[in-house]
């Protein structure tokens, strides 16, 4: 009996000691499973606000999209070209859309194709090029119609295979006329120079544009010749159009880091000034824009000065002196001004810079002997092209979105200080005669 009673209480201990692992599993694997719950449901919460988050940054990225500058490339309005077709129209070559397949254009169609050719065929991997360009443009085609101010009726293989052949015929134009040791003999763009003019005239013009991206995505794909060292894409097409760009080649790294929207946006923002040297306009809008000539302003005491600023549009009075940036006549100045200043008119909602210049000069020069005299004063190298220039192009714009407001106050200011002096210098003399007389 003791024995049974020692087994019980034995047996009993032992199941209790039993009972106490059981609990502690249970509790251990209670709050296993807690903690699993916990984690399961930090993973669930933060699962749908990763997927809340994506949702968002997908909606502001769409808005982003949908509110950002496109419609860059545009038409020329009727009142802008009329009578001057010539000037805003391509002359052997068509880039875009705007005016592929015109019969006149068609003959450069086939040299597109070699340039492409040429270009890819540097790598030894060809088809595999050709495939990362067209994949590539196929993902920028939605971005790129965009771009266009109206709609672009083509098919979507026909539109990617228009902006690869433009695209790599631009890029492989870059690299022949820049870099020695690329270009062929009897190539008929660069076989002469009257060639190369229209072929420079044509990539100017505004309705003859792709966009940027598209030509520096193509870029970052297509083999690099060996000649061309480690050029950027910016800096082939500054040495490409060469005087018809204000810019200090040095800076252009730096400064160029903003979306460049076409070349003859490149181009345009070659033009505008690293500060804004002016107030937009006055602190009081000016009810008229007043300009007198050159000639007038030196007549009334100011002196006239050239200026080595390498932007056009640093045009100042100080303290007397007029200083206008040196200019230097070449044959597609008229051609870069008319462009600049339709797409200023025609697409940009923003400050007109080169409208305001070019109206600017327009009323400084009013006749051969401003011109004349500017060239007196070696502002500039030539007379009667830049009272051309500047007369012939028809130029409206507003005062609230004239550039040189400021410029203008301190023109009327002088005169009415000059008004004074000279009326101060007039009433000495005739006092001074009348106590001659006495």
């Amino acid at each position: 009996m003791f024995r049974t009673i020692n087994q019980i209480l034995f047996n009993y201990k032992t199941w209790n000691f039993d009972c106490s692992s059981l609990d502690s599993c249970e509790s251990e694997t209670s709050s296993k499973m807690e903690l699993d719950l916990h984690v399961s449901q930090t993973q669930a919460s933060n699962e749908i606000v990763l997927e809340e988050h994506v949702s968002l940054v997908s909606s502001i990225k769409k808005k982003m999209v949908n509110t950002s500058d496109f419609g860059r490339i545009c038409k020329v309005l009727e009142k802008i070209y009329k009578e001057n077709e010539e000037k805003y129209f391509p002359l052997i070559l068509s880039i875009g859309p705007f005016h592929r397949g015109e019969e006149k254009l068609k003959v450069m169609e086939d040299y597109k194709w070699k340039y492409l050719n040429t270009l890819l065929s540097r790598a030894t991997n060809v088809e595999a090029r050709l495939g990362k360009c067209v994949e590539t443009l196929k993902v920028l085609e939605d971005k790129a119609r965009k771009c266009y101010g109206e709609e672009i009726h083509m098919q979507s293989d026909e539109f990617v295979e228009m902006m690869l052949i433009d695209g790599c015929f631009i890029i492989e134009l870059f690299n022949k006329s820049c870099c020695k040791g690329t270009r062929r003999r009897g190539d008929p763009f660069l076989a002469t120079y009257e060639v190369f003019y229209r072929l420079r005239h044509d990539l100017i013009l505004l309705e003859n544009q792709i966009p940027f991206f598209i030509l520096d995505h193509l870029f970052n794909i297509v083999p690099t010749p060996k000649q061309c060292g480690d050029y950027s894409l910016i800096e082939l097409a500054f040495r490409f159009f060469k005087k018809t760009v204000h810019e200090d080649p040095y800076y252009i790294r730096e400064r160029y880091g903003q979306e460049i929207h076409h070349l003859l946006d490149l181009i345009h923002q070659s033009f505008i000034p690293k500060t804004h040297i002016f107030q937009l306009h006055s602190k009081q809008p000016l009810p008229k824009i007043v300009i007198p000539t050159v000639t007038q302003l030196h007549r009334i005491g100011a002196e006239i000065k050239g200026s080595k600023s390498r932007n056009i549009l640093e045009i100042k009075l100080n303290n007397g002196v007029l200083r206008i940036p040196n200019l230097i006549h070449h044959d597609l100045m008229e051609i870069v001004l008319r462009n600049l200043i339709a797409m200023e008119n025609c697409c940009y909602d923003a400050t007109k810079y080169v409208t305001s210049y070019a109206f600017l000069m327009k009323s400084l020069i009013q006749s051969i002997d401003d011109a004349k005299f500017l060239l007196k004063k070696r502002i500039f190298d030539k007379d009667e092209e830049f009272f051309t220039l500047f007369n012939k192009i028809s130029i409206d714009v507003n005062a609230k979105d004239f550039y040189y407001g400021e410029l203008c106050e301190d023109f009327d200011k002088f005169a009415k200080v000059d008004i004074n002096i000279r009326y101060a210098r007039k009433v000495k003399t005739i006092v001074t005669r009348c106590l001659r007389e006495l």
